[in-house]
């Protein structure tokens, strides 16, 4: 039997074993959100990325805004390239103890083959500036970027080009392995692919369901093929490396839309959980796409597993919809939904942390809410379903809210404020936002500061 015939198998059986979870919605008169706690040594942090904040970045992202993909470029964001001193300031006034953060590849290696060793030293004075301070560097070594001479060559769609990745980020990693505590390899493998080709949200802004699922494998193979690239080398062998994945639930509206809803959790979800579980990649719907590949190393190249998460969608047919009944935010795709938070820590916890012995990040939460009093409501929920998943056994390690300040937000500045501090993106002036607060409680109160061993 060939390999699409055993997959045609494996989807039909695939879809029948699956099953929609219920919607979950608790009584929160009821609930004592101030009743919660977290272990020692749990790291309360803060995100960002590097061409939401930096500024001056010329990619792929800048190239898609220039010819009117979408409506601005990031242009000089929030120049924390420059003003990352005074930012590792605000990242301590919070009380965090870790800080996300992204490396531009455009900015490091702006010519193929040519690695500007100016952009590794200031990233290493980014290292040094926050661990004097008591916070935990964490980098995201890819996130929805690419230089636009890497896309010019086919990017991830093309196999052979994972070496050019892999030569990139081991050469970051040689750079910064004594000062970094966390490494991400990527931001969420089934978004990108998603987005950028079949949703047409971001670059390179294409609809080809089997090219999705190239992508898709090939940003796996490439974590994989890093990973192994690090623990080969005696010198940076401790790093500790995972990769981070988005969840957002896909409720059915009703029961003739469960197809799609169950179609939609195994080309985002089930994919990348079997990949790491079984060594197979593999993706097949009928007449759309179809991938089979396998990489025995797989179930061991994570040291630890990152989870996204914000909300969840409400499907009818093939589109999606928020739940009007919810909590509204500036996101016309988003509600509040803290029960989903947890559902998503407990669907990780079950897929990939227990099975591989790893434990887990919450690597990125947060709300652009329609009321600034509306993100301390968030946090106090969304820090009670983690402080529950916890209870109930969920190994998680840490939590980064999204986002430290004011950025660009994929298209638009301004217009979705996640931070907790807010950016006026003329002067970069950046300023304390009130509901800041409850974070700053929480993350002074169990938190401590992070010293690199």
């Amino acid at each position: 039997m060939t390999h699409r015939f055993i997959a045609s198998i494996a989807f039909i059986l695939t879809l029948g074993s699956l099953h929609a979870a219920s919607i979950e919605y608790w009584d929160w008169k009821s609930i004592d959100t101030n009743a919660i706690s977290f272990p020692k040594n749990f790291l309360f942090g803060v995100g960002t990325s590097a061409y939401q904040v930096e500024g001056g970045n010329k990619n792929v992202w800048d190239r898609w805004a220039h010819e009117g993909k979408c409506e601005q470029a990031a242009g000089q964001a929030c120049d924390h390239w420059n003003r990352y001193h005074e930012d590792a300031q605000l990242i301590q006034n919070l009380g965090a103890n870790a800080y996300r953060f992204g490396v531009e590849w455009s900015r490091i290696e702006p010519q193929q083959g040519v690695f500007d060793e100016a952009a590794l030293d200031h990233y290493a004075a980014m290292c040094d500036e926050l661990l004097k301070r008591g916070i935990a560097p964490v980098i995201t070594l890819h996130h929805y970027n690419d230089p636009i001479w890497f896309a010019d060559v086919g990017g991830f769609e093309k196999e052979e080009n994972i070496q050019l990745y892999v030569r990139f980020a081991k050469k970051v990693i040689d750079k910064l392995h004594n000062k970094v505590h966390l490494w991400l390899t990527f931001n969420s493998p089934t978004s990108y692919a998603a987005k950028g080709y079949l949703a047409n949200r971001m670059p390179p802004g294409k609809k080809n369901m089997q090219l999705m699922a190239e992508v898709m494998k090939n940003l796996l193979v490439a974590h994989v093929r890093l990973y192994k690239a690090v623990k080969h080398d005696r010198i940076t062998a401790h790093a500790q490396v995972g990769t981070l994945h988005n969840i957002c639930q896909l409720e059915p509206a009703r029961m003739w839309d469960k197809p799609f809803a169950l179609l939609g959790d195994y080309i985002s979800h089930r994919c990348l959980y079997n990949f790491f579980k079984t060594g197979v990649f593999r993706f097949y719907i009928p007449c759309m796409g179809y991938v089979y590949h396998k990489e025995p190393d797989a179930p061991k190249s994570l040291d630890f597993i990152g989870l996204n998460y914000y909300s969840h969608f409400m499907m009818h047919g093939p589109k999606t919809s928020t739940f009007p009944d919810e909590m509204q935010t500036m996101c016309p795709d988003k509600t509040i939904y803290p029960e989903g938070f947890y559902r998503a820590i407990k669907e990780i916890d079950a897929h990939i942390a227990k099975p591989l012995n790893v434990p887990i990040y919450v690597t990125e939460n947060g709300v652009a809410p329609v009321k600034e009093e509306d993100r301390e409501l968030f946090l106090r929920r969304y820090y009670y379903a983690m402080h529950k998943a916890m209870n109930e056994g969920c190994d998680v390690r840490g939590y980064f809210y999204w986002s430290l300040m004011d950025n660009y937000e994929w298209g638009t500045m301004g217009k979705k404020r996640y931070g907790l501090y807010h950016v006026d993106f003329e002067t970069h002036k950046r300023t304390l936002k009130s509901s800041a607060q409850y974070y700053i409680d929480i993350a002074q109160k169990f938190g401590n500061k992070f010293q690199m061993v």
